[in-house]
């Protein structure tokens, strides 16, 4: 028997990268996954992505409205919520003097406000005993350059992890986060460099990197599936570091 099986998983941003290879491993723990897509293209794209596997439902988690929507359809349909991983996200890297009020009015509203009200609106739904896992980043830990507003969400967010748990505590639901290192997923294609300019930043982290190499989706949603799952009952307000020892080496 599996992990979670017989359990209703939610992942926003589920349709890459880490979001998507932990949905492929919770399918396979026996989970029922419900994922999102932003808007209606992405939905129908998404849906013809992954076929049968996940049940796709348009989300833009930067809507509260939408976000209210969105768990009142999984409720209608499955009741409750078992496992619900915050995982949608945007990184913009720039120096202070490029940001502009728009720019950071959207990350903050994807990687804050999205996590924020996507555990309000999920508390009727959730089960007791739920598992809820938020994705931070090794961002929030060290002084980046060009980092400033993507490395405060992320602390951000690692922050609800712990005062949200004390919240809802009494209802028998956990929150941890999951802190990922240097991942090799499609978030870096999105930073606007030139291949060229990629290529020399993405090498000059992987030499800050103890283990000498990208991390893989697959080993983020390993680290995910553990807080997901009973294995981690006795496991509150945390956050597991999955960066090849870069913050603690």
């Amino acid at each position: 028997m599996g992990r979670l099986e017989n359990k209703i998983a939610v992942i926003t941003g589920g349709n890459s990268g880490i979001g998507l290879a932990t949905a492929k491993l919770f399918k396979k723990e026996g989970a029922q996954v419900v994922i999102n897509a932003r808007n209606a293209e992405r939905l129908a794209e998404t849906k013809e992505q992954v076929g049968d596997d996940f049940e796709v439902l348009q989300l833009d988690v930067s809507k509260v409205e939408e976000i209210e929507s969105f768990f009142a359809q999984i409720g209608e349909k499955h009741g409750k919520v078992d496992v619900l991983f915050l995982n949608a996200g945007i990184g913009v890297f720039q120096p202070l003097e490029a940001w502009d009020e728009t720019t950071f009015d959207r990350l903050i509203n994807v990687n804050v406000k999205g996590v924020f009200f996507g555990i309000q609106k999920a508390i009727p739904y959730l089960a007791e005993g739920a598992s809820i896992v938020i994705n931070t980043s090794i961002s929030n830990q060290i002084g980046m350059p060009a980092s400033s507003i993507y490395a405060a969400s992320k602390a951000a967010i690692r922050s609800l992890a712990r005062t949200l748990s004390a919240e809802l505590l009494p209802k028998g639901i956990r929150i941890n986060a999951v802190s990922p290192g240097p991942i090799a997923t499609p978030i870096y294609g999105k930073m606007g460099m030139p291949q060229e300019q990629l290529d020399e930043f993405a090498a000059g982290i992987q030499t800050q990197v103890p283990l000498g190499r990208f991390g893989t989706p697959e080993e983020v949603a390993s680290a995910i599936l553990f807080f997901a799952s009973d294995e981690s009952a006795y496991v509150v307000g945390t956050e597991l570091e999955v960066d090849g020892g870069m913050t603690s080496l």
